[in-house]
């Protein structure tokens, strides 16, 4: 399954250059969402290499408006200036919807160290928008009810719907990328990308004293088909290189950090990486607008045609999307109660 195979082009001077020194790629991405051919499929050459080695990369020149990021931001952090007791009437419930206070999180799925302690930030989950008369909000469905918005602060909602759904028009865009760096037709991903599902991670990483192996985020890699993360000008993001070392990366203005999470991993059969990361205490107030942006919940994690070899055994069980997302969950955080298991 070499680049060679596929096609006659090479992987392009920069990338391979991030890659051999072990640094995040800067990829400008105008060309590739113009439409043009030839540079889509430079781009999944290169975005071939990086799953297969890095895992992370940056781009710019992504299309999304940057005063629309701004705005998101100060949103954010208003958020966080809410009182304790305003914001616990919004903690987070059995949907993983809301509300999620400081040390309600223990990576324990890391694959680089066993973790126990709780990690030292505070966050707040919207899944994508629905309405009450959706069929998985009647059903109760698991991660798939109202999202809890802050009433107190009215421009919040509409500025963050506004993110979540440009976000999600570029990760979309960006499938096609995907399908060509596995070696398979361009509009592959269109029907298990027909209903995607995704949500927004809004976090607060204060200045604050660690324990020892204490982080604001652990180790870990996320559970998403791809994560988009528009940088701020605060530090503390790091990324394990294939050498066991932390990468930093460093704020750019306009840069989108992008990576695949561990339900991509399984559906290319280990074959693109989902990279370990963590965020160590920041030297000022860092907040994070992470998207994750995952298949329709029915799709089932079974190899590319690409990622197995005629007769060879998965190194994965298949699982659909919603199930892994219930089990990454269910493993991390720790704010279920019985009240919320009853529903």
């Amino acid at each position: 399954m070499s680049v060679a195979a596929e096609s006659e082009l090479q992987v392009s001077a920069n990338v391979a250059e991030c890659i051999a020194e072990e640094r995040i790629p800067i990829i400008d991405v105008s060309d590739f969402l113009s439409g043009d051919v030839a540079a889509l499929e430079q781009f999944a050459t290169d975005l071939r290499a990086i799953q297969e080695s890095l895992g992370f990369y940056c781009i710019v020149n992504h299309g999304i408006d940057q005063g629309l990021i701004d705005r998101s931001f100060d949103q954010i952090a208003e958020l966080f200036t809410l009182s304790d007791e305003t914001k616990m009437k919004y903690r987070v419930d059995f949907h993983h919807q809301g509300f999620i206070p400081n040390k309600s999180l223990i990576l324990r799925w890391s694959k680089i160290a066993k973790n126990e302690k709780k990690d030292l930030n505070e966050a707040w989950a919207f899944m994508r928008e629905r309405t009450a008369d959706d069929p998985k909000v009647k059903a109760n469905t698991r991660h798939r009810n109202l999202n809890q918005w802050p009433e107190e602060l009215p421009e919040f909602r509409t500025t963050l719907l506004e993110y979540q759904e440009t976000m999600a028009v570029l990760a979309t865009r960006m499938l096609p990328a995907y399908a060509r760096a596995l070696e398979l037709p361009a509009d592959y991903f269109d029907e298990k990308f027909s209903h995607p599902e995704y949500y927004n991670r809004c976090a607060w990483y204060p200045p604050v004293e660690a324990e020892e192996g204490q982080f604001s985020l652990s180790p870990h890699s996320d559970h998403s088909s791809m994560t988009y993360l528009p940088l701020m000008d605060v530090a503390g993001l790091q990324v394990m290189a294939p050498s066991g070392k932390w990468m930093e990366i460093e704020p750019l203005r306009g840069a989108i950090v992008v990576n695949t999470g561990e339900f991509f991993n399984r559906w290319t059969n280990g074959r693109f990486i989902a990279t370990p990361h963590r965020v160590v205490p920041p030297l000022k107030d860092r907040y994070a607008l992470t998207f994750f942006y995952n298949c329709n919940d029915e799709t089932v994690a079974e190899p590319f045609p690409s990622c197995i070899k005629p007769g060879e055994t998965p190194k994965y069980e298949p699982m659909s999307f919603h199930d892994f997302f219930i089990t990454y969950m269910d493993g991390n955080y720790i704010y279920r109660t019985a009240e919320m298991d009853e529903g």
